[in-house]
């Protein structure tokens, strides 16, 4: 059993960082990275981390632990499914983790958590600030809370986009009183507006002179924005006829793709409109994935997008921020009638997160909204009046 973490500790430079980092992963960390990673061993700020979809960021949660041998990180998701991405990654590194969420929270797994048998665990706000959940009690457990190296709050875009919706969001800060003071927070997304980063200090207490604000470009090259106008009645979905280019048996396989809806019923019509354009026998490569879906259908689902055996997605942001699937070709938006900036930002980061593939992200927006449509309904007025 381990003993309370010694933040006196040997802080690595930078190049053992990097050094330590390649030899357990199989990546050389660039320097924010690494910088990352050595504020969080000192110990003395929190971290906001600001980095584009696909640099790296999830890298940083984990490099702590190669110079805390007998610490733990906590780290909270969104996303069930991205939990458990997180836990089969760190598994291929030889770290154990879990993810802990409604459905496997058990006094059995929090007994495992408290005897230290997992390095990492993974857990959405609900279940961490469940009222007379088993964290509440493993919060209060002095061992367990001195042996943490950071709390990680991952897509922490969503304590101020998401928490109207999941409350716990908002309740998160309440943890800092329960830690010892050396236990930084690390925070990461790839779409933090200053208006989100105010509120995100606020919500969890963060001290403005302990912080470490590291930004790096969001800008990713690899990828072709073009915004496509909507030429067909909304319902019919013919302008995504493109993406399967009247494929038929014996063609290559069209390039893997995502295309995101503001709602599940638009998302749902989509994919069967598309599926009644594949043969009988193949429409089952085209999918709808939305919050309805229960964890295993999204799970096999993730995984046959990943074998190439499923085409393509139609979505929500169920399937979104931080999923690691590399060679998605095309991401697209089906009109923008409720994100923010940032959320659609966020969901063109699902293309190509390999930096050596190019894509294309598509923005399908309605016709009249482009100038010369704008222009051509003008004159048509214009016409009308002069016969009059």
């Amino acid at each position: 059993m381990p003993s309370d973490v010694d933040t006196a500790s040997h802080i690595p430079s930078i190049d053992e960082i990097r050094s330590r980092t390649f030899e357990a992963f199989g990546k050389r960390p660039c320097l924010w990275q690494a910088r990352t990673c050595e504020a969080i061993l000192r110990g003395d700020r929190d971290v906001i981390s600001i980095a584009g979809t696909g640099m790296g960021k999830t890298l940083t949660f984990w490099m702590p632990l190669l110079f805390r041998p007998q610490g733990i990180l906590l780290v909270i998701t969104p996303l069930n499914i991205l939990g458990k991405q997180n836990v089969e990654t760190l598994e291929k590194a030889g770290i154990h983790g879990i993810f802990v969420s409604r459905g496997t929270a058990s006094e059995q797994i929090f007994r495992a958590i408290s005897s230290f048998r997992y390095r990492v665990i993974v857990v959405n706000p609900e279940e961490l600030m469940r009222d007379k959940g088993g964290f509440e009690k493993l919060m209060k457990d002095r061992l367990f809370v001195n042996s943490l190296i950071s709390m990680v709050i991952d897509e922490a875009h969503c304590i101020s986009q998401w928490g109207s919706f999941r409350p716990e969001y908002r309740h998160i800060g309440q943890l800092r009183y329960l830690q010892r003071k050396q236990c930084p927070y690390l925070i990461t997304s790839a779409t933090l507006s200053p208006a989100i980063i105010q509120d995100i200090k606020k919500v969890l207490n963060l001290d403005e002179d302990k912080l470490l604000l590291s930004r790096c470009s969001i800008n990713r090259t690899n990828f072709a924005i073009v915004v496509r106008p909507i030429l067909h009645s909304l319902s019919s979905f013919v302008d995504l006829k493109f993406l399967l280019n009247d494929w038929k048996p014996g063609d290559p396989q069209p390039p893997k793709f995502l295309i995101f809806f503001d709602n599940i019923q638009t998302s749902v019509q989509a994919g069967k409109a598309l599926c009644r354009l594949l043969p009988l026998g193949y429409q089952h490569r085209i999918k709808w994935f939305n919050s309805e879906m229960s964890d295993t259908f999204k799970e096999t689902e993730v995984e046959r997008l990943v074998k190439g055996e499923t085409w393509g997605l139609m979505t929500t942001d169920s399937f979104g921020m931080g999923m690691d699937i590399p060679d998605i070709q095309i991401v697209g938006q089906w009109r923008a009638t409720l994100p923010t900036v940032s959320t659609i930002w966020q969901r063109f980061g699902r293309c190509v997160r390999d930096p050596t593939l190019q894509g294309t992200v598509y923005l399908f927006v309605e016709k009249e909204h482009f100038d010369a449509e704008r222009r051509k309904a003008k004159a048509a007025k214009e016409s009308r009046k002069r016969k009059r």
